[in-house]
């Protein structure tokens, strides 16, 4: 509180008290904290150790998508799109390697499309849902989930070699599908509420059974052999018709 004393000219005197100046100093005077910023600074840390950090981030997100566990928040605040976009990149090539060659570029490019697309679309929904997901958070859950479908497509390919039985194609694609959807379930669902959580999961398993049709629809494997050229028959000369003179 202020103290005012009144004086013979009518003037007030108004002065504050010490221990709020004192309070106030100690505040002003006070040291910041700086180590939490300083930790998370890294302009100027090695090249070397930059690349050493961001690569065990990576292993550790595919640990987690071979091995499901509950959703982390500690691998959703670190996302990257390293990983999603190598497995883009190699389920595309692989694809466009077995196509036709008029159409390889138009496989490639509708690969990489839809599966970006798709994702974003998928983290979209989750948002109007109610979930806590950012649309790279989600690009990057829904990119390290594909891991189980490239290694389904790359598997693939050495069965081939031994058999295009449908069934065997249909198992190991499906065995892919079912871990995809699994793992990024348990990424995805505990962000999501739980009231919405089947709404949530719904398009998660539309997106990787699209992604495991195109797998299964690869034609890759032992090179199927070329139908045998038709003959083409050489033409025959008319045969020659004799005349006999009259006698």
């Amino acid at each position: 509180m202020m103290n005012s004393t009144s004086s013979g000219g009518g003037t007030d005197d108004v002065s504050l008290p010490m221990e709020g100046m004192e309070e106030m100093e100690g505040v002003l005077s006070g040291n910041i904290d700086m180590s939490t910023s300083e930790s998370q600074d890294t302009l100027d840390e090695p090249v070397w150790d930059t690349l050493k950090r961001d690569l065990g981030q990576i292993i550790n997100k595919f640990t987690h998508v071979i091995v499901p566990r509950k959703g982390n928040r500690e691998l959703l605040r670190n996302w990257d799109l390293w990983g999603p976009m190598g497995l883009t990149m190699t389920l595309a090539l692989l694809l466009r390697e077995t196509a036709k060659e008029d159409q390889r570029t138009e496989v490639f490019t509708g690969t990489f499309f839809i599966i970006c697309a798709g994702s974003a679309i998928v983290t979209v929904n989750n948002q109007l849902l109610g979930g806590t997901l950012s649309i790279f958070q989600g690009m990057c859950v829904l990119g390290y989930c594909m891991f189980p479908l490239v290694c389904a497509c790359i598997l693939l390919r050495f069965v081939g070699y031994l058999t295009t039985h449908l069934a065997v194609r249909f198992v190991v694609a499906g065995l892919g599908l079912a871990w995809s959807i699994y793992a990024s379930v348990g990424f995805v669902a505990a962000s999501s509420p739980v009231a919405r959580r089947a709404l949530v999961v719904y398009p998660i398993v539309l997106y990787y059974v699209f992604i495991a049709w195109l797998i299964l629809n690869d034609v890759g494997g032992a090179p199927s052999a070329s139908p045998p050229s038709p003959t083409t028959a050489t033409p025959q000369p008319p045969p020659a018709t004799t005349t006999q003179a009259p006698a």
